[in-house]
């Protein structure tokens, strides 16, 4: 089972904006975790107003904690949600 954080955004922003803070995260993953280990273990997507990091490993949950800082810090707490989900693999995924 794969779990997620789903964030939504209430203002806009747009994917350009979110990868950027996206890749400060990964980037203090790297320092923490190591290229390899960030490289095959971080998994997320991004588009205008919504993101979502896959969190089922400790290189996921330090991507989506950093990334929910500087969220913070740059908008507010108020505007975005964030749900984090189990998601069941698709059927003949390897």
């Amino acid at each position: 089972m794969t779990e997620i954080c789903k964030f939504s955004f209430t203002q806009h922003i747009s994917k350009e904006a979110i990868e950027e803070r996206i890749t400060l995260a990964i980037v203090t993953a790297e320092c923490v975790y190591g290229p390899a280990k960030v490289r095959l273990h971080a998994g997320y997507s991004a588009a205008d107003g919504k993101a979502v990091i896959d969190v089922s490993g400790e290189v996921g949950e330090h991507i989506a904690q950093v990334f929910t800082g500087l969220m913070i810090k740059h908008l507010g707490e108020d505007a975005f949600t964030v749900t984090r989900t189990a998601v069941a693999p698709k059927a003949g995924a390897a």
